[in-house]
């Protein structure tokens, strides 16, 4: 038996995965939890074999607790789950020691599959997602860095060698694709993402 710690702040998400690994069979679910505070709290008194865990969390999120857990709990392996999956991501959760990255709309089998090369010790688990391209182009990533440093418009645009227009077409393009109002968000919504680190 595989004993999974499955942590999301979906509640219909949590019960659906624990129906999903009841129904299947060589699964144990030993824990449910809403985040990863409540996640590290529960690996400690559970020793789960695999921490299944979406990224994006209140409190604290999935990045945060695979670093703690990985302290708490050195022996669980932890696979990432992401509803908008990102390659920017993928790259930092296998960085950071994760067992896999995969979409949250995987298929069951896969999905059982994964926990199973996890809980072996086997290669890092990914979907075939990470060959499109990324959420934002180059030119895209170079004013969002330039601008996380505090730089203004026109020092972005000498930096870069581009006007001043582009870099508003740009940053017009970045608000879009990370849906967010105005560029301030638009850097804090992209550290979130883990597509800017610090």
């Amino acid at each position: 038996m595989i004993k999974v710690l499955v942590v999301d702040d979906h509640p219909m998400v949590r019960e659906g995965l624990e129906a999903m690994f009841a129904s299947e069979g060589g699964f144990d679910v030993v824990g449910l939890a809403a985040n990863g505070e409540e996640a590290i709290a529960l690996a400690g008194k559970t020793s789960p074999d695999v921490v299944l865990s979406d990224v994006r969390m209140p409190k604290m999120d999935g990045f945060t607790m695979l670093s703690h857990m990985l302290k708490v709990a050195p022996s669980a392996r932890v696979i990432l789950l992401a509803g908008m999956p990102l390659r920017e991501e993928e790259a930092r959760a296998e960085a950071e020691g994760a067992a896999g990255y995969l979409p949250k709309d995987v298929d069951q089998d896969r999905l059982s599959e994964a926990i199973k090369i996890a809980a072996a010790g086997g290669a890092f688990v990914r979907e075939q997602f990470q060959s499109t391209p990324s959420l934002l182009t180059v030119r895209e990533m170079d004013v969002l860095r330039l601008l996380a440093q505090g730089k203004q418009r026109d020092q972005i645009a000498a930096a870069l060698g581009i006007g001043a227009e582009s870099v508003k077409t740009h940053l017009k393009g970045i608000m879009n694709k990370l849906a967010c109002p105005n560029a301030t968000s638009a850097v804090g919504r992209a550290y979130e993402l883990g597509i800017l680190r610090a």
